[in-house]
Formats: C-alpha cells, sequence, structure tokens
C-alpha cells in the first residue's frame, strides 16, 4: 500500500469514526443527555454555521440561526430514525431552519449560481461522500443554464417559485417546468 492510499484510507477511518461519534451524540441528546449537546455544538458548529451563512448572508442573523438550530436538535432529536447519515440529518434541519430564517427576513441579495454553489456543495459533503458531491456536480453541469439556475437558487438557497419567477422575470409556469424537467433530468443523470 502506498503513502498516498494509507493517507487515504486513515481519513476515511476518521470520517467513519466522526459520523459514528455524530449519530451516537444524537442518540445520548434523544435520552435528554445536556453534555451530549453541549459536545455535538463543539463538533458540528462551525461547518453548520458555514452552512447557514452561505443561505443567509448576514452572520449576525446565521449566529441566531444556529442557536435555533441547536434548540431544534434538542426538541427533535427523537426524529433521527438513525437510517441515513447523522450529519446529513444536521445538515437538513440546518438549512431547513436557514431558509426558514431567510424567508422571515425577507430579504434575497444578488446571488451567484457559480462559484458560491460549488463552495456550498463542498460544504454540504464529507470527504467519504466525495463520489455523490462529484456525480451531482457532473449532472448540474450537464443541465441548461435556465433550469441550472432555478434548481440551485430554490434547493441551495431557498427562493419559493414564485419568488424565482419575479427575481428570473420569467413565467410562473415556465420556472416550474424547468424545475420538473431540470430535476428529471438529475434524477437520470444520478441513476
Amino acid at each position: 500500500m502506498t503513502d498516498l492510499q494509507l493517507q487515504k484510507q486513515l481519513k476515511n477511518e476518521v470520517l467513519i469514526k466522526w459520523n459514528s461519534d455524530i449519530n451516537q451524540l444524537l442518540n445520548m441528546i434523544k435520552r435528554n443527555d445536556k453534555t451530549a449537546l453541549k459536545v455535538l455544538y463543539d463538533e458540528t458548529n462551525g461547518k453548520l454555521l458555514g452552512i447557514i451563512i452561505r443561505i443567509i448572508h448576514d452572520r449576525y442573523e446565521a449566529e441566531e440561526c444556529l442557536q435555533e438550530v441547536f434548540v431544534k436538535i434538542w426538541k427533535q432529536a427523537d426524529k433521527y430514525s438513525g437510517a441515513g447519515s447523522a450529519w446529513g440529518w444536521l445538515c437538513v434541519l440546518t438549512r431547513n431552519a436557514a431558509l426558514d430564517q431567510l424567508r422571515r427576513l425577507r430579504a434575497h441579495p444578488h446571488i451567484s449560481t457559480d462559484d458560491d454553489d460549488n463552495s456550498l456543495l463542498s460544504t454540504l459533503f464529507n470527504e467519504e461522500d466525495l463520489n455523490q458531491e462529484h456525480s451531482i456536480r457532473s449532472c448540474l453541469s450537464r443541465l441548461k443554464e435556465q433550469p441550472r439556475q432555478a434548481i440551485l437558487l430554490s434547493f441551495i438557497h431557498g427562493y419559493s417559485h414564485g419568488e424565482l419567477s419575479a427575481q428570473l422575470n420569467t413565467p410562473l409556469g415556465t420556472i416550474k417546468a424547468w424545475v420538473r424537467r431540470g430535476l428529471q433530468e438529475l434524477k437520470t443523470c444520478l441513476a
């Protein structure tokens, strides 16, 4: 085994252990273990804050949202079934909280759907999911510009179809068609 292969294997083992630890912490939080919540916060707050900042674009509001996320984790840990990645569950919970916060703020600054979204995709995937991240990037790059932009603005930045229609100055039916067809193309590409 080469040094590079050994390093990659060790890195994967560390990530698997980290994911296992996150899963175990969530199970402890289900049993109202406050210490587990603090450990989970220490292990994940930086990454989760990064996800929120990418959506909200305001550090103060993002920090407020992060507090709400950890309150939700405390109250909703029992909703994590153990199926799938604990980290993935935390990312989805965080993303949804950030999108809710963004909707409350009702502010949508100019958003790029190119380099910024590549950074956000990198934040959402662990290194062990590099193949999945690469597949999603590859499939997104194959979409036509309008469906790709509509999907990214909708699913990553939280725009509703109505907001997309106004932002892109495009009829609502067209927006819905772009998103529907784009998602179908992504599904086919990823299969």
